[in-house]
């Protein structure tokens, strides 16, 4: 081998080591690719530094060692690596064979492929160059066949028609699967034997890898994004000038103005494809459109796309349910007819609907759901962290909820990823232009009358919340201030069970408020002051008699046949003036037959499968929803003496301050063991830099 380096940019099964490359050793970390690694036994320092990074890969787990052996008169110590990882993009193919050896072998296959870029000088490829190597998918495997048949060292990075796995770019395709046939179909033979694009496909696909693909490191200048970077590779500049003025385009290379031809001619990709190659090329998120509608105010509109394997396992109309209860108002839910499936299949999700991280492919789109999100939420850090583009955690929160259905009824070898999904409100329009352009305008004048219809009403002093189902805005009334909850379109049958509990029970269970006023989608209640907060100790209980007095009202509700659902001390207010008021019965269940015992029912214990109303998003359970405040086991809650209680939220305070999450020591362990993870990834960091200093230092050869 050229240089130790190589150990690590190489396709074979076995590496032999001499002696004097034993400081390869030190990065066998880097050697993943190899299946076993033969390392001659020497004498002098060179031997002892073999020896010692044998030990140091034994101890990590990274070393077997299968005996030792003599080949040629030299004695050889064996060790097999653990399993190799999988295949990707990049490969190798044997220098023997050079360029115009792999040409021939690729003639004789008869494989649909094309050699990119930067093949002018083929079949002379320099030092650093490799092939950039579009192929179709049903070649893929034979092209790869063909390049790993013989240990490799010249690089080749291998591109799928529609990003297969190990062949995708950033998990797409590298072109928009159109694009790449067309780039396939026209292909010509250049000189040196290789399929290469036609002059105008060359032109486009350059540009295009250079705008959205490379970006600043282009070195295009841009008139608005920064400066490029100053050593580009390559010239992309004067080669899109060259090729542009041999196509009789006038091509002025900025970023912008070469993003604008590429638009012109068809060669700009998806939005939702942009938004991934934005990932690893920031220039790309300046050609993106803002992800708000103004005209949907805070609402966002999402399209959903339900995948061919999901309809046998979870049906239609659950996973509408699941969206519903969300929060998501469906405006448009319909099967696609085969024209709209193939459209979305390759204009979509960068042309890629292959398994991804699932064990199996959940097929192309055949189910499009348009829906419209009254609350949407802020992705959390980590969610923001893994999907950048996605304006709405309840987006992400439904398609997992689908994905748990999945998981219940499919065993693990067969799962697969059930629905796709637009990450902004941006993204739900293209979406919905590319697969059904005939709905825009009616999807349009539908989303933007219902979001006109969730807004705060006249007279609003200020707002409480803006909810899934309903938004809360305290209201100046003619007698003074009121709540006011008004609630989206199709959630009236949650404001149903708020007027039935306001009008049959108001009056009869004192800390259920009393009526002011309702309307087709809202309702009006007094405004009470809550001091519950306030009244919360240091610790997070609240006050014993508190917590007694919300059993009662829930006792009091029960033996009315009624079971407060979405019970919890958070939907309870404690007004100085008219005592303690329960401020939403969304949930309210009324049981036909008879109620299961108090200390049973679901606002306590949470719903058993078998319950048939509706279920709010969350946890359930005594211990996610009122342990925190009560400190009391539910049985002492329910039936525990004034005494009892107290003692037993004596026990909990002492837990709160030596064992439970958030605890004292509970935080000196969990900050002792950040600092040990960290302290274990700076090593490491700093031994994997030492190492390939050391394993890519001097230049003998040696490497087989």
């Amino acid at each position: 081998m050229p240089a130790p380096d190589v150990a690590a940019r190489c396709s074979t099964d076995l590496l032999i080591l001499r002696t004097d490359h034993a400081r390869v050793l030190w990065t066998v970390r880097d050697l993943g690719h190899l299946r076993y690694l033969a390392v001659e036994r020497g004498a002098g320092l060179s031997g002892l530094e073999a020896r010692l990074a044998v030990l140091v890969g034994r101890a990590g787990g990274r070393l077997s060692s299968l005996g030792r052996f003599v080949w040629g008169g030299r004695a050889f110590d064996l060790f097999r690596l653990p399993p190799p990882h999988g295949p990707a993009p990049r490969t190798y193919f044997s220098p023997a064979w050079g360029a115009s050896g792999l040409a021939t072998r690729l003639k004789e296959a008869g494989l649909r492929y094309a050699v990119l870029r930067w093949f002018e000088s083929l079949p002379v490829i320099e030092p650093g160059e490799d092939l950039d190597v579009l192929v179709a998918d049903d070649d893929v495997d034979a092209l790869r066949g063909i390049l790993e048949s013989e240990p490799g060292t010249m690089p080749v990075d291998l591109y799928s028609v529609s990003g297969l796995a190990a062949s995708d770019y950033q998990g797409a395709a590298y072109y928009p699967p159109a694009l790449a046939e067309q780039v396939l179909d026209r292909a010509v033979v250049h000189e040196s034997g290789f399929l290469v694009p036609s002059p105008e496909d060359h032109l486009h696909s350059l540009a295009y890898h250079a705008v959205y693909h490379k970006g600043r490191r282009s070195g295009l200048p841009s008139r608005g994004l920064g400066p490029a970077e100053p050593a580009p590779e390559h010239d992309y500049p004067a080669e899109l000038r060259r090729l542009a003025q041999a196509q009789g385009v006038t091509l002025d290379p900025w970023y912008e103005d070469v993003d604008g031809y590429l638009a012109s001619v068809g060669w700009r990709p998806p939005t939702d494809a942009l938004r991934r190659l934005s990932a690893g090329n920031a220039w790309a998120r300046g050609l993106l459109a803002s992800d708000h509608d103004a005209r949907l105010g805070d609402a966002e509109l999402a399209v959903f796309l339900v995948r061919e394997a999901t309809l046998a396992v979870v049906p239609a109309e659950q996973v509408e349910a699941v969206l519903d209860r969300f929060g998501f108002d469906v405006l448009l839910a319909t099967d696609l007819d085969p024209t709209a499936r193939e459209r979305a299949a390759t204009a979509l999700r960068g042309g890629n609907w292959g398994r991804g991280p699932f064990p199996r492919s959940g097929g192309e789109p055949v189910r499009m759901v348009v829906a419209l999100h009254y609350a949407p939420e802020e992705p959390y850090d980590w969610l923001r962290e893994r999907y950048p583009h996605l304006t709405n955690a309840e987006t992400f929160e439904a398609k997992s909820e689908v994905r748990r259905l999945v998981e219940q009824r499919v065993p693990e070898p067969d799962r697969f990823n059930p629905l796709h999904s637009s990450d902004s409100t941006a993204e739900a329009w293209e979406y919905l232009d590319v697969i059904a352009p005939d709905a825009v305008g009616t999807v349009r004048a539908e989303a933007e009358r219902r979001a006109a219809q969730h807004v705060a009403p006249p007279g609003t002093v200020r707002t409480l919340s803006v909810g899934r189902r309903a938004r809360v805005d305290v209201v100046a009334g003619t007698d003074g201030l009121v709540v006011r909850k008004t609630f989206a379109p199709p959630f009236t049958r949650f404001l149903d069970r708020e007027l039935t509990a306001l009008r049959e029970l108001g009056g009869r269970v004192p800390a259920v408020p009393p009526l002011v006023d309702a309307g087709p989608d809202w309702f009006a209640c007094p405004c009470y002051e809550d001091t519950l907060g306030a009244a919360r100790s240091r610790t997070g209980l609240l006050p014993l008699a508190v917590v007694r007095s919300m059993v009662d009202v829930l006792r009091e509700l029960h033996g009315l046949g009624y079971d407060l659902v979405d019970a919890k001390p958070g939907n309870f207010v404690l007004d100085p003036t008219h005592g303690l008021k329960v401020v939403d019965f969304e949930f309210l269940h009324r049981y036909d037959d008879e109620p299961p015992p108090f200390a049973r029912t679901v606002g306590l214990v949470g719903p058993g499968p078998e319950f048939p109303g509706d279920v709010p998003v969350g946890e359930m359970g005594y211990d996610a929803r009122w342990l925190a405040a009560t400190g009391l086991p539910l049985d002492v809650l329910v039936d525990g003496s004034v005494v009892t209680q107290h003692l037993a939220r004596a026990r909990y305070r002492l837990r709160l301050l030596t064992v439970l999450p958030g605890s004292p020591p509970r935080r000196v362990a969990r900050r002792a063991r950040a600092t040990a993870r960290h302290a274990r990834w700076l090593a490491t960091s700093r031994y994997t830099e030492w190492a390939r200093r050391r394993a890519t230092s001097g230049r003998e050869t040696g490497a087989r």
